[in-house]
């Protein structure tokens, strides 16, 4: 209803509230962010569509690659893309796609996201959007225009925005650290299932038949941090596919390596066939905190975290939610958890006396109602409209009233203001004789704006209009009165 038609998820809750029924608030929340992910990689592989099958199909002019170890370099334009057709320049507040001689930009691949940047000279300055590999392995370069004019064979200078690619690597790395944790804790069967490696937060899937404990997940980022606390130094090579493999270094199931691979090592603790962007050693990921890990889909779950300063604003923020609750108990940090134990327990005692107290109103309300047992069509029918706060307690008083009528129909309803609840229950016998408790409250709900229905022997409803109860129960008896006549 919402991501078809954008139907407000609010009003669905009210409906169902209507018809007695909830929503799984929680499950709405997963399945937009899994159709939002979807329709990210749907726009990604568009745009590579167009690169692929575009007029870069067949460009093969070379392009390097330095971004490993270079932020910034001379360069000059050897293509220039705008609106599907090579160019020869862009001018200001176009948008474009360029390949450079030389590029410190990164492609997004591997999960790990493209660079952001620059690419200027004297007489032009565009920003960097997005970084994609071209049919033939260039980095193509989606720019956007914001001074001058670019013009094919222009040199330039190209700049990394070095505070996201310092976070970006902290990023990878943590992911390779992450996976090899939870190995440890959780099996040898854990295998990497895809990631996304952003500047802010890391996400990574992985393979696992089960639930993970708070324990464990304590336990893996516990290991995570240890090793990034060892600042351990990044080794990077050069190998053959078969020597990588040789070594132990860990491959990604569904990718593809060529001859040669890249090996990442971090000291003993992990090694894994890896073409992104790394730190130098452990030391500089800072901190790592899991901050969520969830099912999604059938043996994959998913852990999300977040490192360097965005951990430290991270824990500041529940550190912030701590004191506020403090406060709100009025006590000291360390004692929220006792407080909050002793107010549980003063709130379950309060509930207890509460329902003891209930159970006694409810009892008194159903005993006032015994001289209000009337006949329509034949058979005894008690129509009454009842001071119970929610439907529990108008079910507690039916419950009490099922007693003083051996055969019989009964209809209660109860409500204030744009809140009204409706219940009906019909004895064995007069359910073979036609008299069905669903139709019987569906009808009285319907006179109050509202609607459900249920069981032939028992029903319940809701609606929004308090004032017309006693209507509402007037359609109930019409309903009776009619099946009596059938």
């Amino acid at each position: 209803l919402y991501d078809t038609f954008g139907f407000p998820f609010d009003l669905t809750e009210d409906f169902a509230s209507e018809h007695g029924l909830t929503v799984d608030r929680e499950g709405f929340d997963k399945a937009m962010n899994e159709q939002r992910e979807r329709a990210r990689g749907a726009r990604q592989e568009t745009e590579s569509m167009k690169i692929q099958g575009g007029p870069l199909s067949q460009y093969k002019d070379k392009s390097l690659f330095v971004g490993y170890n270079e932020w910034i370099t001379q360069a000059n334009v050897i293509a220039i893309v705008h609106n599907n057709q090579m160019v020869e320049l862009v001018s200001e507040g176009e948008e474009c796609s360029v390949i450079l001689s030389v590029t410190p930009f990164y492609a997004e691949s591997g999960g790990q996201v493209s660079d952001r940047g620059f690419i200027e000279n004297s007489s032009v300055k565009a920003m960097v959007t997005d970084v994609a590999k071209a049919p033939h392995g260039q980095h193509v370069i989606a720019l956007r225009i914001e001074r001058g004019t670019l013009k094919l064979g222009d040199k330039v200078v190209a700049t990394i925005d070095r505070t996201s690619r310092q976070e970006i690597v902290k990023n990878h790395t943590a992911t390779h650290l992450l996976h090899k944790a939870l190995k440890e804790v959780l099996g040898d069967h854990v295998n990497q299932a895809g990631s996304h490696v952003m500047a802010e937060r890391l996400r990574f899937d992985f393979s696992h038949f089960g639930t993970i404990t708070a324990e464990e997940i304590k336990d893996i980022e516990n290991r995570v941090n240890r090793q990034i606390w060892l600042n351990t130094e990044l080794l990077i090579a050069e190998k053959s596919i078969d020597e990588a493999k040789a070594m132990g270094a860990t491959a990604l199931f569904g990718e593809k390596y060529g001859d040669i691979v890249r090996v990442v090592r971090v000291g003993d603790y992990s090694m894994e066939l890896c073409g992104g962007c790394h730190v130098g050693s452990t030391a500089e990921i800072g901190l790592l905190k899991i901050v969520s890990e969830t099912g999604i889909g059938s043996g994959v779950r998913r852990m999300e975290a977040v490192t360097g300063r965005h951990a430290y604003e991270y824990v500041e923020q529940q550190l912030q939610l701590l004191e506020q609750s403090a406060a709100l108990l009025k006590t000291h940090v360390q004692d929220v958890p006792k407080r909050i134990e002793g107010l549980l327990g003063q709130l379950r005692e309060s509930n207890r006396e509460n329902d003891s107290l209930k159970s006694k109103l409810m009892n008194a309300e159903a005993g006032s109602l015994n001289d209000q047992i009337k006949e329509i069509g034949g058979i005894q029918v008690l129509s009454a409209l009842v001071d119970a706060p929610d439907m529990d307690a108008l079910r507690s008083v039916l419950d009490q009233l099922k007693g003083k009528i051996s055969s019989g129909v009964i209809v209660l309803g109860a409500g204030s203001g744009d809140k009204v609840n409706l219940i009906a229950m019909v004895t064995p016998d007069l359910i073979a004789r036609g008299y069905h408790a669903g139709k019987i409250v569906k009808a009285a709900a319907a006179v109050c704006g509202g609607g459900g229905g249920g069981r032939a022997d028992m029903a319940q409803a809701g609606g929004k209009d308090a004032s017309k109860l006693a209507e509402a129960l007037l359609a109930a008896e019409a309903v009776i009165a009619e099946t009596s006549l059938t």
